[in-house]
Order: structure tokens, then C-alpha cells, then sequence
């Protein structure tokens, strides 16, 4: 891509390298969902079971959900990250990899402060 860009359209670039890279984690995540699993009985348990297929439908709601707020951090990082990068692929990447990062850090920061409430 050509590094000459007008600012708006490197936003652009930037922006949609981001969400493809969010995408691609989420097609994996789907994936992961699809797999063929056991449904296990919890005949055999006294409380509550959590069988193989509900933990992976679980567990595909938590990435969703952690994807989603991904995406948004990601639109905001690309940003200052379009301008300061010549490269929009590479702006794009930065930006998905920070926005990972920085979601993770809010969600460690709302479990530290609510443990400490």
C-alpha cells in the first residue's frame, strides 16, 4: 500500500486493518465453538455441572465480548496511530495489538478495584 495516502483514507486503512485483525481472532473463536465436543451427563454430580459444549459456549461469549470492547479501543488508538505511522497496515496492526493490551489492563484494573472496594 502506498504510503502517500490522503489522512482520511490512512484513518480509513488503519481502522479496517484493525477490525480485520479483531475478525480474525473472532473466526478463530467460532471455530473453536464448532468444534464437535461430548455433552457429558451431570446425572452423576449433587450442584451445579458445567459440561464441555456450555464452557466453549462460555467461553466464546467472554472473547465476543472482550472483541467488541477490543474493536472500539482499537478505533480510538488508530487514530493518533494513522498520523504518527507512515505505513496504514502497519498503523492498523499497532493498533489492534494496543487495544488488546489496554482492554486487558481495564478489565485487570476494574478486578483489582472492585476487590479492593
Amino acid at each position: 500500500m502506498n504510503a502517500n495516502v490522503q489522512q482520511d483514507q490512512r484513518y480509513r486503512w488503519t481502522a479496517l486493518v484493525s477490525l480485520g485483525w479483531h475478525l480474525a481472532a473472532f473466526t478463530v473463536a467460532l471455530f473453536y465453538k464448532w468444534v464437535p465436543r461430548e455433552d457429558s451427563s451431570c446425572d452423576d454430580t449433587g450442584g451445579w455441572c458445567f459440561t464441555a459444549k456450555e464452557s466453549a459456549e462460555l467461553i466464546f461469549l467472554l472473547i465476543v465480548v472482550f472483541l467488541i470492547a477490543s474493536m472500539l479501543v482499537s478505533l480510538m488508538t488508530a487514530v493518533p496511530l494513522s498520523r504518527k505511522v507512515a505505513s496504514p497496515v502497519a498503523a492498523g496492526t499497532l493498533a489492534a495489538v494496543t487495544s488488546v493490551v489496554l482492554t486487558i489492563v481495564a478489565i485487570v484494573l476494574i478486578f483489582v478495584l472492585n476487590a479492593a472496594v
